[in-house]
């Protein structure tokens, strides 16, 4: 499938002209939004356009060369590759799983047998974090009522109003949770398990035709991390218009969530961010089982941009 369609990818005449993709509106995706608010992709020579896509749509798109780069995870990623999509993951902005499992009339994990647990897709960062919470408890995706919602706002939307009865998510929305009466069943965030919930992505033939062009992306990456770990006031300002959340206190958890605990501080891809997708995504698609991992990455980008 992603065979036939590598034909027909397409690259800007202007290689300095870009599209990148995000799949989310979630504070993962801050680096990116503040290499591009704060102009540190034009100070690289880059015409940068950000769009907002699905990522059911957003790896299509990549493919199809609509876009040159795309923030999305390591999940969405592996199942394209196994598919035949020429794609290697550059760089990580989350590295570990963020999320906790939120629930109300839930004591533990044992109790979300025949439980209805939402998450945004079938295939995504959520799903696979879904599944590994009640694997913990001796469960299986068998045991629970996995529903599919369509995006981590839809999934927040159903959990606060009852209509599904847990699910994992993270700042700000955990602020509204614990507001409602919300208890957190599980931390995943706290275990630092490796995992791509969300990193950047180029097809080969883009990161070999324009290897200049994905150096100075990452270099405007790099001074935005480097902004977010240092501006204290900056950084909450961008997810507040970004999450148009208004809550002080929910931005203040999500910045120190992002910046002091999940944000690295080189966003070096590793085999091991990928065994987790690979493991609960395999169940399902063999063909996953057989992707070789360090095929899938290089970090040959961010060793030079950050240093080896």
């Amino acid at each position: 499938m992603w065979q036939q369609q590598q034909q027909w990818q397409r690259h800007p005449a202007d290689p300095t002209a870009i599209t990148v993709s995000y799949s989310e509106e979630i504070a993962d995706e801050l680096p990116l939004w503040i290499a591009d608010g704060a102009g540190y992709f034009k100070e690289q020579g880059l015409s940068a356009k950000l769009v907002s896509l699905p990522s059911d749509h957003g790896f299509p798109a990549l493919i199809a060369g609509q876009t040159q780069l795309a923030s999305i995870g390591g999940s969405q990623i592996l199942s394209g590759v196994a598919q035949g999509a020429e794609v290697k993951t550059i760089a990580t902005l989350t590295p570990v799983f963020p999320y906790e499992m939120w629930a109300k009339g839930v004591k533990d994990l044992k109790e979300l047998k025949g439980k209805k647990v939402g998450v945004s897709s079938a295939s995504g960062s959520v799903y696979v974090a879904t599944l590994a919470a009640p694997k913990e408890a001796g469960l299986t995706a068998n045991d629970v009522n996995l529903i599919a919602l369509g995006s981590v706002t839809n999934v927040n939307n159903a959990l606060l109003a009852g209509t599904v009865d847990a699910a994992v998510s993270h700042p700000p929305a955990s602020a509204a949770f614990k507001a409602a009466g919300f208890k957190s069943i599980i931390n995943r965030a706290e275990g630092k398990v490796p995992n791509i919930n969300v990193g950047i992505a180029t097809t080969d033939t883009f990161a070999t035709d324009h290897a200049d062009t994905v150096t100075k992306f990452l270099t405007a990456l790099k001074k935005a991390f480097e902004r977010e770990l240092s501006d204290e006031k900056y950084a909450p300002e961008v997810i507040k218009a970004r999450l148009n959340e208004n809550d002080g206190e929910a931005l203040n958890e999500t910045f120190d969530f992002y910046a002091k605990e999940v944000l690295p501080k080189k966003p070096l891809v590793t085999v091991e961010q990928l065994k987790s997708a690979q493991e609960s995504l395999s169940k399902t698609n063999p063909d996953i089982r057989k992707v070789d991992l360090s095929k899938v990455i290089d970090t040959s980008f961010v060793e030079k941009v950050w240093g080896r």
